[in-house]
């Protein structure tokens, strides 16, 4: 027999590992949840924030001297703005979107603004999986501590199974339930793992970022973090003067970076301190065989190349963190990756799901069972889950900000507390499913009451199919798993934990 290539686990070890998996997953599960969920949707973030706006423009090209009329016309509508922000259309991304610093537009290939741009709950899905809908600087901090915790229960959930290589392919469908849940949480959790680890290790970099600077800075750099800034990311380039001096140069600029870097791919262009004698424009352009951001060009108003990011060739730290958004959230090999992070990410909330019910599950079979507390895990699930379709539609007709984070919180909490009252975990499986897929239905046709689709639009045409059918698998196999037990009092034992 070939020699197994994983180490040997004492069972002491074995039972510390499980013991420690089973600790954390109980703590975060509820949370982690809606960050995974949430973190999925997100992968198709600009698709959706188009779908909301389906009848907006599609816009293949956009000229130098569009960019240049459509900078001095944001200046002119936002004169205090200190930034104006300009994303060109891409290969993969037909759309121009422009803005200053209290505002963004979607904006014609003439340079003509279409409306102004809105997307409430494109902004409130960034909110939960940034933040947690928190205050940022909080928010951001705790998502990253589940990242790290995601990245330890991984570690901890491998150490935990000592035969993983030969039981890569064992699944049991049938028989005990808890054999089944733990085959399928097992199996999920080894094939997605370099996914998981990477996803949440970058999450978790990204959200710790400002605590790691401020105490590098303060061991480094005395304290002063702008200066730590400039050491990664260079530092300005033009003195500040805020003399006030004529828009100038966007067109100029982009017209020499066509000629010193000809497949540079701009795709976003910021005009610093525009309408003053300091203004200046930095180019960002898409490294299309690279997981960095993109690289950076600033040019001065009369184009010349000031400087260059070297986010590409510059050091390794550099680099690495210009690559962790991309690589966080699958920004990159086009629509076919995203399609493969958003299935891994599926999969990746399933395993945190079928976690908390395999310890359920155990404590079934020790005689400690827990109905109420079961219900409720299923109802937070699929509740949670649902809200995120039931969102959409509601802030298609105006619902947005704190109103939709309401809506979201309570209506979950709705959910989980109605199952644990009046259902079993299976019967609210079931229930709450079949409002999934019913909530999925409906948001597509309240985009088409609300008025606002453009049917040649191939992105936002894609987003519905995809709402339609699969909210149609979901209400088809709900109904045909329904029972009529399935709201009924259930009874109330013991649950401690």
């Amino acid at each position: 027999m070939a020699k197994s290539l994983w180490p040997k686990s004492s069972s002491e070890r074995v039972d510390s590992a499980l013991s420690a998996h089973s600790v954390m997953g109980l703590v975060i599960s509820a949370l982690l949840f809606v960050i995974c969920v949430s973190g999925t949707i997100a992968v198709f973030e600009d698709e959706l924030e188009w779908w909301e706006q389906a009848g907006t423009p599609t816009v293949q090209e956009v000229s130098p001297a569009v960019m240049q009329a459509t900078a001095a016309d944001i200046l002119k509508r936002d004169p205090e703005t200190t930034h104006i922000y300009m994303y060109p259309p891409r290969d993969n991304w037909p759309r121009f979107v422009a803005g200053g610093d209290n505002g963004m537009f979607v904006m014609s290939e003439t340079g003509e603004i279409a409306s102004t741009l809105e997307a409430p709950w494109n902004d409130f899905l960034i909110e939960l999986h940034y933040y947690l809908t928190l205050p940022h600087s909080l928010g951001i901090i705790i998502v990253a501590i589940f990242g790290v915790m995601l990245v330890s229960m991984a570690i901890s959930g491998l150490l935990a199974h000592p035969r993983i290589f030969r039981d890569a392919f064992r699944f049991r469908r049938t028989g005990q339930a808890r054999l089944a849940q733990a085959d399928l949480h097992n199996r999920l959790s080894v094939w997605t793992a370099p996914f998981l680890i990477a996803v949440a290790g970058t999450g978790a970099m990204i959200g710790l970022f400002g605590v790691v600077a401020f105490v590098f800075a303060q061991t480094n750099y005395g304290g002063d973090t702008k200066q730590l800034s400039e050491a990664i990311f260079g530092g300005e380039v033009i003195e500040a003067d805020a003399t006030p001096a004529p828009l100038t140069g966007v067109d100029t600029a982009l017209i020499h970076l066509d000629r010193d870097v000809p497949d540079a791919n701009a795709f976003i262009v910021i005009v610093h301190e525009p309408g003053t004698k300091s203004q200046h424009i930095q180019i960002y352009g898409d490294e299309t065989d690279r997981l960095i951001y993109g690289e950076t060009y600033t040019y001065s108003t009369d184009g010349e190349l000031l400087a260059t990011g070297h986010n590409s060739d510059g050091p390794v730290g550099q680099q690495i963190a210009m690559s962790m958004y991309r690589l966080h959230f699958g920004d990159f090999g086009g629509a076919v990756m995203k399609s493969i992070y958003f299935i891994l990410g599926i999969m990746l909330c399933i395993i945190i799901a079928s976690g908390l019910n395999i310890y359920f599950l155990k404590r079934r079979e020790k005689g400690r069972a827990a109905p109420r507390l079961e219900a409720m895990w299923s109802g937070w699930v699929w509740g949670s889950v649902a809200m995120f379709p039931i969102t959409l539609s509601v802030s298609l007709f105006g619902v947005s900000g704190a109103w939709l984070i309401a809506l979201y919180w309570l209506g979950s909490v709705a959910f989980a507390g109605a199952a644990t009252v009046w259902m079993s975990a299976a019967s609210a499986g079931r229930a709450f499913r079949m409002v999934f897929g019913v909530a999925l239905l409906l948001a597509p046709l309240m985009q088409l009451i609300e008025g606002d689709v453009n049917w040649s639009n191939a992105y936002a045409m894609v987003i519905s199919i995809g709402l339609l059918v699969t909210g149609a698998a979901f209400v088809a196999r709900a109904i045909s798993t329904l029972r009529p037990t399935d709201i009924q009092p259930v009874p109330s034992p013991d649950v401690r934990l």
